[in-house]
């Protein structure tokens, strides 16, 4: 885990801390918007995920519910056709940079690439917001 960790903060410009905290977060958002197979599958390529998915779920740091309702309502707003723009406030309210937000989702998908069938990156990419004017690698 210390691995993923370390490179996402470095390439990131962010503490370990703070990548641990937004990686256990998307990974929140994966679980409760992706079909169970594909979320295992997603698991098991980040080590530590589960340690990760469990500090995101315990932390309840987001208003109303905690993390767990913040994350069910994201799933329902991004699978709905709603604005994925509540999972970058989500990453802002944890005290991302607005500037550091896409720029972490964009490494995790990076990194996510390698170890994931292509399908699947199509569908887990359509679930996350895209830098305004960015093209997609």
């Amino acid at each position: 885990m210390a691995d993923v960790i370390t490179e996402l903060a470095g390439k990131c410009g962010i503490s370990p801390e703070m990548a641990k905290k937004g990686l256990g977060t998307l990974l929140a958002a994966f679980k409760h918007a992706l079909p169970a197979e594909s979320f295992a599958r997603i698991e098991g390529a980040i080590p530590g995920a589960a340690d990760m998915l469990a500090d995101a779920e315990a932390r309840g740091d987001a208003p109303s519910g905690g993390i767990l309702g913040a994350i069910k309502d994201m799933a329902g707003k991004l699978f709905g056709g709603g604005s994925p723009g509540a999972l970058v406030a989500h990453f802002e309210k944890m005290g991302f940079a607005p500037d550091k937000v896409h720029h972490f989702i964009s490494r995790v998908v990076e990194f996510l690439k390698d170890k994931l069938p292509p399908d699947m990156m199509k569908h887990i990419t359509a679930l996350l917001p895209q830098e305004e004017g960015a093209a997609t690698h």
